[in-house]
C-alpha cells in the first residue's frame, strides 16, 4: 500500500469535492451494519452541500500517493438550538444538553475505505480533524452495532453520554458520544 497523504481542505474547496466523498460514503456504508443505499447517499451530499459552508465546518482528506481518496473526516460548530439533543431515548446528565455558542463540534463523518483501514488512517483523520478545535468538547453518533468504530472511539476517549434515534424513516437507535477538548 502505498503512502498515505492529509490535508485539511478550505472551505472555499470543500464543496468540489462533493460527488467524491458521496463515492467514498457510498462504498463505506454499503458495507454491514449500515447497508445504506442511494438515497443515503444522496441525502449525504445533499447536506455536505449545506453543512461544508456553515461556521466551524472542517474536512480532512487522506489521499494515497495515486491520489485515490483513502478517507475523510468532516464536522463543524454545532450552532445554538441545533436538534442534535432532540430525539433522545435515554436520560443525560445535567446540563449536557445546553449548547451555548461555540461549545461543541460536532464529528459528522469520519471515513475510511477498506484497502486503508487498520493502518492508522482514521486515527489520523480523527485528531487532524479535532486539532485546535476551539470548541470545549466534540460530540458524535455511532451505530451500537458498529463494533470497530465503537472500540476506536473508545480508545481515542470518546464516552457514551444517550442514546438516541434520528429523525430519518426506519432510522435505528445511535450511541450519542462526547469528547472533552479543552
Amino acid at each position: 500500500m502505498s503512502e498515505v497523504e492529509f490535508r485539511r481542505v478550505p472551505v472555499e474547496e470543500a464543496g468540489q469535492l462533493g460527488d467524491e466523498l458521496g463515492e467514498v460514503y457510498s462504498e463505506v456504508f454499503s458495507e454491514p451494519p449500515y447497508q445504506y443505499g442511494d438515497e443515503h447517499v444522496r441525502l449525504f451530499k445533499d447536506r455536505f452541500a449545506v453543512q461544508n459552508q456553515r461556521p466551524g465546518a472542517g474536512l480532512v482528506v487522506a489521499r494515497d500517493s495515486a491520489g485515490e481518496m483513502a478517507g475523510f473526516s468532516f464536522g463543524l460548530t454545532m450552532p445554538p438550538k441545533a436538534p442534535w439533543w432532540t430525539d433522545l431515548t435515554t436520560e443525560v446528565e445535567p446540563g449536557m444538553t445546553d449548547e451555548p455558542p461555540g461549545r461543541t463540534f460536532v464529528l459528522i463523518e469520519l471515513l475510511v475505505r477498506r484497502p486503508w483501514r487498520r493502518a492508522g488512517v482514521a486515527v489520523r483523520l480523527h485528531d487532524l480533524l479535532l486539532e485546535d478545535r476551539p470548541e470545549e468538547r466534540a460530540t458524535l453518533t455511532v451505530q451500537p452495532a458498529a463494533g470497530p468504530a465503537q472500540h476506536a472511539y473508545a480508545s481515542w476517549g470518546w464516552r457514551k453520554v444517550a442514546q438516541k434515534r434520528n429523525p430519518l424513516p426506519g432510522s435505528p437507535i445511535f450511541d450519542v458520544l462526547v469528547k472533552e477538548l479543552q
